[in-house]
C-alpha cells in the first residue's frame, strides 16, 4: 500500500424527503409542538383570567366576556393553523439535524466495515459541522496509523516472519472483514 492514497471524497446530493430518521425527528417535533401549546395554553389562561378579573370590577364590560366567548371557536381555528405552522418549521428544524445524523450513521457503518476512506461531508446550512470536522479528523488519524500498520506488516513480511504478519492480516479481516487502507 503506497502512502499517495486518495482519500474518497462523498458525492453531493441533495435530501429529497424531510423526514430522514422518523423517530427522532418526531420527538423533537412533538417537543416543540408541546411546547408551543403550552406557551399557547398560558397565554390564553392569562387572557381569558386577566379579562374575567376586568369585568368582575366592571359589570358594564359584561358584552365583552360575552363577544369573547362567541370567538373562541375561531380562536380554537387560529391556535389550530399556528400549530400547524409550528409543525412544519419543527420538521424542517428536525431535519437539519437528522440528516448529519444520518450520515454520521452510514459512514461509521463504512468504517466499521473496514473503509477508513470514508469521511463525512455535510451540506451548507447542516448542523453539527464542528462535529464533522473533528470526526474527519480522528478518521484521517485511524487511516494514518493503520497505513503504519499495512508498511509495518509489509516490513515484517519482508524480514522472513510472514507467519506473524499473516496472523495480524488474518486478526484485521476478523475485526473489519472489508478491510481498505
Amino acid at each position: 500500500m503506497t502512502e499517495n492514497t486518495k482519500v474518497k471524497k462523498p458525492a453531493h446530493f441533495q435530501r429529497k424527503t424531510i423526514l430522514i430518521k422518523k423517530r427522532l425527528q418526531y420527538h423533537y417535533m412533538a417537543l416543540i409542538v408541546a411546547s408551543a401549546l403550552l406557551a399557547f395554553m398560558v397565554v390564553g389562561l392569562d387572557m381569558l383570567w386577566t379579562v374575567s378579573k376586568v369585568v368582575s370590577e366592571h359589570p358594564m364590560m359584561q358584552p365583552l366576556m360575552e363577544e369573547m366567548a362567541a370567538m373562541m371557536p375561531m380562536f380554537g381555528i387560529k391556535i389550530a393553523m399556528y400549530l400547524v405552522m409550528v409543525l412544519i418549521v419543527s420538521a424542517v428544524i428536525s431535519h437539519r439535524m437528522a440528516g448529519p445524523i444520518f450520515k454520521f450513521e452510514n459512514t461509521c457503518v463504512s468504517m466499521a466495515e473496514g473503509d477508513l476512506t470514508c469521511r463525512v461531508a455535510l451540506r451548507k446550512g447542516d448542523h453539527l459541522t464542528d462535529l464533522q470536522d473533528e470526526f474527519n479528523e480522528m478518521a484521517g488519524s485511524v487511516h494514518a496509523v493503520v497505513r503504519e500498520y499495512e508498511k509495518f506488516r509489509s516490513e515484517v513480511s519482508a524480514a522472513g516472519m510472514k507467519d506473524k504478519a499473516d496472523a495480524l492480516r488474518d486478526k484485521v479481516a476478523e475485526i473489519m472483514p472489508e478491510f481498505k487502507v
